[in-house]
């Protein structure tokens, strides 16, 4: 396994405690050709709810094909919760050879996101805010991050596994919640609610969209960050790709099957506006499978998502495959030496859409409802995102100066003359 890249520093919220504007690569990486690497390299508690409390019961986990499920609402998630890595079938016992635990590849997945966001943790402008829900908090490490960087708000982190540390910041609180079951904390309670990567897990997105809307307080904001797993590329190469494909479609139709549908990154936007949020804004990017691309922080982004995929692939499809699709452990086995190796292939130079959704709750006192920006696809130049048609900003109070404000005409992308196989 490659040592571990430098984390690019944190951003400190600016004095008035408004956050800054996103980064240029925040504002523009969607829009943007992705290019290609010529080089060759080596590395690749006055709210009153009925959450549970850690009792026994909880904490008697379900195993099966050898990883670890939660017990809470047992079955609800198909994705494990185990602490401890294991070998993977058929290889030798080394560290880059092992299927990384879930709760190891949440931590990894927060550090790619991150990475993808340009150390930012949110892109919703939050001025003060004093009450912070995070939706399925996994490991609770976005929660303690966010207490850190907001001391005067109480963060709440909420999941069906009771995985997060006990040592924390005194304004983290964590709790054992099903997000879709009623949600019984008070109406408009929250100043910002939180939700990343619960595809998978949900199964009526209307409902958890309108009930953050019911929770959310007026003028308060709702952000969604969430993987459209469905493959693409710039320049075709991912038709390459045919068992990342088959794996990817594989694992949307299992999840549907299992009663937990899996969107679009192009639904998002609609569900918003129909449960009530206005000024709605839409940020797409592009996560990389590996460090084929050119541009120094999607190389970056796409060295850890090797690792994340490559050793955490196990985990996210063998309970949907077992389950839904009746296979036999070893045929899994089977498919996923297959998928590791088209991973590390930077001759495909193929993505994944990541889309961050952030939506204000209309405050009675406003005088004025603002339209929201159009939002097309990420294949178009960023005025058409809604970005340089509002020279004084978006409607959210976000402002980017002109020289952060580029598009680039080139909209195919620029690939190199690589070797046929990343090491």
């Amino acid at each position: 396994m490659p040592p571990p890249a430098q984390v690019p520093a944190a951003v400190e919220p600016p004095r008035n405690g408004l956050t800054s504007a996103p980064s240029p690569s925040v504002v523009s990486q969607a829009s943007s050709v992705l290019e290609a690497d010529s080089l060759h390299h080596q590395e690749d508690s006055d709210w009153d709810n009925g959450s549970s409390t850690v009792t026994s019961s909880i904490m008697d986990y379900e195993f099966e094909n050898g990883r670890r499920y939660h017990a809470y609402k047992a079955g609800h998630y198909p994705l494990p919760n185990d602490e401890v890595s294991t070998a993977i079938p058929g290889s030798p016992t080394s560290a880059d050879l092992l299927a990384k635990s879930e709760l190891d590849r949440l931590d990894l997945q927060h550090h790619v996101i991150t990475l993808l966001l340009g150390g930012e943790l949110h892109l919703a402008p939050l001025l003060n805010p004093k009450k912070i829900l995070d939706i399925g908090t996994g490991t609770g490490l976005w929660a303690i991050e966010m207490a850190d960087r907001y001391p005067d708000a109480m963060v709440v982190g909420t999941d069906l596994s009771p995985t997060q540390p006990t040592w924390v910041p005194g304004n983290v609180r964590f709790e054992i919640d099903d997000v879709e079951s009623r949600w019984t904390y008070k109406k408009d309670t929250f100043d910002y609610i939180h939700m990343r990567y619960m595809i998978g897990a949900i199964s009526n997105w209307k409902y958890l969209i309108s009930q953050a809307f019911k929770h959310t307080k007026p003028g308060g904001h709702f952000e969604v960050q969430e993987l459209d797993p469905h493959i693409s590329s710039d320049d075709g190469t991912h038709i390459k790709g045919q068992t990342m494909i088959q794996w990817t479609n594989m694992l949307c139709d299992a999840s549907g099957d299992y009663g937990r549908p899996v969107p679009r990154h192009t639904e998002y936007k609609q569900w918003f506006e129909e449960a009530g949020f206005v000024d709605v804004e839409e940020y797409l990017f592009k996560i990389p499978f590996n460090s084929w691309p050119k541009k120094k922080q999607l190389k970056e982004v796409g060295k850890y998502q090797l690792i994340n995929y490559s050793e955490g692939c196990e985990g996210l499809c063998i309970g949907l495959f077992t389950r839904v699709l009746h296979w036999q452990l070893a045929e899994v086995q089977v498919l996923l030496a297959k998928l590791r190796s088209e991973f590390r292939d930077r001759t495909i130079h193929a993505y994944q859409p990541f889309v961050v959704l952030v939506g204000r709750k209309p405050d009675p006192a406003d005088t004025s409802r603002q339209a929201s920006p159009t939002i097309v696809s990420s294949s178009h130049c960023g005025h058409e995102m809604g970005f340089l048609d509002q020279p004084n900003g978006l409607s959210s109070g976000l402002t980017f100066p002109d020289e952060l404000i580029e598009c680039s005409l080139n909209h195919e992308m620029v690939s190199d003359n690589q070797p046929t196989e990343a090491r």
